[in-house]
């Protein structure tokens, strides 16, 4: 096979992967926090537990060398399953706030090794033209996703016979080996969503059997280098920041956000899917620009719109389409923002020193992801559901002033 072959073979199994994934992922948006509200959870308690599943991102990042220097990406990307599917499985059995603070950790510390390895992996791959386009494509597969996963949820009650022997299979394994039995305050809605979930997150795994010839090996990156990303890309790694704390922060919440501005749960649902089909409708075009013009001017310009969404949405919610229309809207400005930065991590940064970046750049996301969903949570508890806006505006204004301020655009 060609070297153009070969490249065009990879990214189609990671764009695969992480569609799979995604979709995945875009269940447990919805579930998690609708789930934990239910069990008489308060906001800021759903925040911290939504926030813990990002921070294995920096026990990950930190020691992704050392792991590529063990084993092949391609051996992680399969114990990275492994990982995910039991912690989905148990969440299912359980209410209180230890377990699920502990499985949901187990479970993002598989979904962000998987994750952060598919990112490097397309980082790597020599696209001879168009870097910030074929990014794109890789970002449109997982907005795909995210976006299905909230209109399946909606329409659990088409496959709740299909997966019923299977659930009712894994409650006698359950009871049998781990004299585990569900709670009775698990409603068969959320155990049919989170055993969708993992089938969907081991299904992941399938497209990347056919690659193990075509994943690549990295050496050992030298340490330090993972601060030195920082150093020489401040910008693109805070603008990294900012994505985590809009895209992590309205997945976790908006379906709450909008059930308690008076939305039914399937309408509230529907919210995070209007984001992310505007990821998928806009993030190319987004990408294309660009790929033409000065990538600092296009990323400015992407955060003042973010802030005007954010703005927008307390106003907005009252009418179910205007909503719908802003969050596309949104979900496009986001999804071309992290686009254009992974984009300038691929074009900065080449060979070993990409691990090192990659680590750092999914670092940056997580941070944000993880401050933005305990401040949203902590926001929405004391100042009622406009503390979700409210936390966004402030992380755009953060923003500016730190671009403006004290670091040149890179």
């Amino acid at each position: 096979m060609s070297a153009s072959g070969r490249a065009g073979a990879a990214a189609l199994l990671i764009v695969l992967a992480s569609f799979v994934q995604a979709v995945s992922v875009g269940i447990n948006a919805v579930i998690f926090p609708t789930a934990l509200e239910s069990y008489g959870v308060d906001k800021g308690v759903i925040g911290a537990v939504m926030a813990i599943e990002f921070v294995s991102v920096f026990l990950v990042s930190g020691a992704l060398g050392r792991m590529l220097g063990l084993a092949s990406l391609y051996s992680w990307l399969l114990v990275s399953t492994a990982i995910r599917l039991p912690a989905l499985l148990l969440l299912s059995f359980v209410v209180d706030v230890p377990h699920w603070l502990a499985l949901v950790a187990l479970h993002g510390l598989g979904n962000v090794l998987f994750g952060t390895l598919l990112q490097t992996w397309i980082n790597s791959i020599p696209f001879e033209r168009a870097r910030g386009l074929s990014i794109a494509l890789y970002g449109t597969a997982i907005s795909v996703g995210l976006a299905l996963g909230p209109v399946l949820v909606g329409q659990l009650e088409h496959v709740t016979s299909l997966l019923a022997p299977t659930l009712t299979a894994l409650d006698a394994l359950a009871e049998t080996h781990l004299a585990l039995q569900p709670d009775a305050l698990v409603t068969e809605t959320t155990r049919i969503a989170l055993l969708l979930s993992a089938i969907l997150s081991t299904l992941a795994a399938l497209p990347l059997l056919a690659g193990r010839v075509l994943a690549p090996r990295f050496k050992r990156p030298r340490q330090g280098r993972l601060l030195d990303t920082l150093r020489q890309a401040p910008a693109v790694m805070f603008a990294l920041a900012l994505t985590g704390a809009t895209i992590l922060g309205l997945q976790g919440f908006i379906t709450l956000y909008g059930m308690n501005n008076g939305l039914a749960f399937e309408q509230a649902a529907l919210l995070l899917s209007a984001f992310m089909l505007g990821a998928i409708a806009l993030e190319m075009p987004v990408a294309w620009v660009s790929d033409h013009f000065d990538r600092r001017y296009v990323m400015m310009a992407l955060v003042l719109l973010s802030l005007v969404a954010a703005v927008g949405l307390p106003m907005a919610i009252y009418d179910l389409w205007l909503a719908r229309g802003l969050l596309f809207v949104w979900g496009g400005v986001m999804g071309g923002l992290y686009s254009i930065c992974l984009a300038v991590v691929a074009e900065r940064f080449e060979g070993d020193a990409q691990v090192a970046a990659n680590g750092m750049a999914s670092i940056m996301e997580a941070v944000g992801g993880t401050v933005g969903m305990i401040a949203i949570g902590l926001a929405m508890q004391a100042f009622q559901v406009d503390g979700l806006p409210y936390v966004l505006m402030f992380a755009c204004v953060l923003y500016f002033t730190f671009a403006l301020t004290r670091y040149p655009i890179r």
